[in-house]
């Protein structure tokens, strides 16, 4: 394994879990909390605090550790912007009774002699990059405890955190960065520290959030008011879109489409038909022909099953013309005018196509649009499968070198235990939110799925979705949340470096239990 760079922190083991997305508020009324696993997760973290007493032990808290984009915002903001705000975003988060016992458990973890807690920045807690806010949780954990504020570390600024465990190196990073939809800034995020720091709050119009930002907090926060289980779904870069419009087609119409998904961009850019589409700066043309537009935008934001029904319905009526259909759809949409008669005059930069393609699905019933888009979305496929090669597995091949020997990722919610093909090994955390598993036998039945997924979806109540069943496979029924924490654990042993992807179980802190996740092995090296 070569020499052990000296720059770098050794440990006898380590445990990282990831996306734990505590924040937004639960009442008699409504429950914004996505994250339910408050004890379990306590356990634990007293449990990994018990381990190896006499040895140097971390715990890696791998990106989206806090959700402050469930919080309430001022409207128009996507982050806050003054230190006064910023800091009553995290006291609320850390003092409210679903997470609380979270952070006391952390507070005791810590400061037990030498448990080292990691703080690894992902794009739902950009927050803790900020000074202030590092230095309310240092001190809310430690208090006047410098020997234990000194194992507490903030890697917040973009680098991940590499460290040893025995004689085997360790790369941990949350994964956004792999994801283009939800890349952080770290310039625009230290200018806004910098304000801060100065005594002065950011200046709302110099922020410029990232696509995946916009989707959560202009689309996704207000549809889960209806909605909620559309916080329990992974947005990828396609399929979110078909089922957005397919639910709330007024609120996604408002989105800019070529500022929230850089998928549409970086299409033109590729391609000879479309690349006309774009300015000079790179947005989307103010002449840009609008069904061209709107084809390319269907092209690449709705899945297949979606875009069939769209494209059914937009040429499948007897005598239907294009441009008749363009002009209908034109007119719904408040006075867009079609390519067929001239340009449409969009406004620099946005995509006002958008208003087309919500108005073309929703030319569509409902239920089953969201059938179909849920069909593009997630099934009883490989999506759960750990040992699936998806596109994060992919782009940390090419970025990590041959010395790391264990890659630790997060941000897909999706656990993963794979090996790269040069060598090393690559474990995604997975999540500590609900999740929900929608399986063929549902979602290929039209009548299955209106009858007895639909309802649940429609209840519009989180405890709705927790005690809903849709049939699964040999007939047999099975929840339609999927319960499934995972961490991973590197050890250094007597005969080498060991990890694990580990399932977390139990429904208490004295109750918790750490088994090896099924269908994957130890790796040792």
């Amino acid at each position: 394994m070569g020499e052990m760079p000296s720059y770098l922190a050794t440990f006898a083991e380590l445990y990282a879990i990831s996306d734990l997305h505590m924040g937004g508020q639960k009442t008699d009324d409504s429950n914004f909390q996505i994250f339910n696993r408050g004890d379990r997760l306590a356990g634990l973290i007293d449990y990994v605090a018990a381990q190896r007493p006499e040895e140097d032990v971390a715990l890696i808290l791998n990106g989206d550790i806090i959700d402050s984009l469930a919080e309430e915002t001022v409207p128009g903001r996507y982050v806050a912007l003054d230190s006064d705000s910023v800091l009553n975003l995290v006291n609320r988060i850390v003092e409210d009774a679903s997470f609380s016992m979270v952070w006391a458990a952390l507070g005791r973890f810590v400061q037990k002699k030498r448990r080292y807690l990691v703080f690894v920045v992902g794009n739902h807690d950009i927050e803790l990059a900020l000074p202030v806010v590092e230095a309310e949780i240092r001190q809310r954990l430690t208090g006047s405890d410098a020997e234990a504020s000194s194992r507490v570390v903030f890697s917040t600024h973009g680098a991940g955190f590499g460290c040893m465990v025995g004689s085997a190196r360790v790369f941990c990073t949350h994964g956004n960065e792999l994801d283009a939809m939800n890349w952080v800034d770290y310039n625009l995020l230290g200018q806004l520290a910098n304000a801060m720091a100065a005594g002065r709050a950011g200046r709302p119009e110099k922020w410029k959030p990232n696509g995946g930002t916009r989707v959560v907090i202009d689309v996704m926060n207000i549809v889960k008011r209806n909605y909620p289980f559309i916080d329990l779904l992974k947005p990828e870069t396609t399929a979110v879109a078909g089922v957005l419009v397919a639910i709330d087609k007024d609120t996604f119409s408002k989105v800019d489409l070529g500022e929230a998904f850089p998928i549409l961009t970086a299409a033109f850019k590729g391609n000879s038909v479309t690349s006309n589409l774009l300015g000079a700066d790179g947005t989307i043309s103010p002449s840009a022909p609008a069904q061209a537009v709107a084809d390319a935008a269907i092209d690449q934001l709705l899945g297949p099953n979606l875009r069939d029904a769209v494209a059914r319905q937009r040429g499948g009526r007897p005598g239907a013309k294009e441009d008749d259909l363009l002009m209908e759809a034109a007119a719904v949409a408040g006075g867009l005018r079609p390519v067929a008669s001239r340009p449409v005059g969009l406004t620099t930069g946005t995509l006002g196509a958008r208003d087309l393609i919500s108005n073309w699905v929703g030319l569509i019933p409902k239920v089953e649009a969201l059938r179909r888009a849920l069909k593009d979305w997630m099934k009883d496929d490989p999506t759960y499968e750990v040992t699936t090669m998806d596109n994060t597995y992919r782009g940390m091949e090419d970025r990590i070198a041959d010395t790391v020997n264990f890659t630790i990722t997060g941000h897909t919610h999706l656990a993963r235990a794979l090996r790269f093909p040069r060598g090393g090994y690559y474990y995604n955390c997975g999540t500590w939110i609900r999740l929900l598993r929608l399986t063929t036998q549902v979602l290929d039945d039209a009548n299955a799925f209106e009858k007895v997924l639909w309802p649940a979806l429609n209840a519009r109540r989180m405890d709705a979705l927790d005690n809903a069943q849709i049939p699964g496979p040999d007939g047999q029924n099975i929840p339609l949340v999927f319960d499934r924490t995972n961490a991973v654990r590197v050890s250094a042993t007597a005969s080498g470096v060991v990890g694990d992807l580990l399932r977390i179980t139990g429904d208490s802190k004295q109750g918790v239990q750490l088994n090896v996740e099924p269908g994957t092995t130890s790796t040792k090296v």
